[in-house]
């Protein structure tokens, strides 16, 4: 079971990464499962976005990379971050970055209550070829969790709808620590 990158061939792909379409003609990240669902074996293709590959699978990502033939436009960024995501190994649990709706949930680094309307990010877990919620993390503890603070290219790329004053604090939090 090789992973591939490759062109879409049509736009009814959806990434797993961020549950966004996949345009035709774009390059994508398909990785390749065993079926769980088939008789006889066979596989199947979960298919990604290249940032979202690089961000949430970075192991089969880099692996396929190296043996890309296309001409990838940020490739140095995608290498470098998911080189980022194997260092890191809780980093590509990261999701998004939000206001706390409601003061009930509790960090998963500091086990403290995260207040109602602080900045906090949310995690998944990669399980069976899905990713499940697991959680969140107040911004301030993204370094004692995710042992980095290089976590700004992932927040701008899962919440696209920020505010540059927005970042502005996300990122004064978490190099706050």
């Amino acid at each position: 079971m090789a992973h591939t990158i490759e062109r879409a061939s049509n736009s009814r792909a959806k990434c797993r990464g961020c549950s966004g379409k996949i345009a035709s003609g774009d390059l994508r990240f398909g990785e390749r499962l065993p079926n769980p669902y088939a008789d006889e074996g066979g596989e199947m293709t979960h298919w990604f976005h290249l940032p979202c590959a690089a961000f949430r699978r970075p192991e089969p990502f880099l692996e396929t990379l190296s043996s890309a033939t296309d001409t990838i436009e940020d490739r140095a960024m995608l290498e470098h971050e998911a080189t980022l995501g194997i260092t890191h190994r809780r980093l590509p649990r990261l999701n998004i970055a939000e206001r706390a709706s409601s003061a009930r949930a509790t960090c998963r680094s500091c086990k403290e209550p995260i207040a109602k309307d602080a900045w906090r990010f949310s995690l998944l877990y990669y399980e069976d070829g899905r990713f499940m919620p697991s959680g969140f993390i107040h911004a301030k503890c993204a370094q004692p969790y995710l042992e980095t603070t290089s976590v700004m290219a992932r927040v701008k790329h899962f919440a696209p709808a920020l505010a540059e004053s927005d970042l502005a604090a996300i990122r004064a939090e978490v190099e706050a620590t």
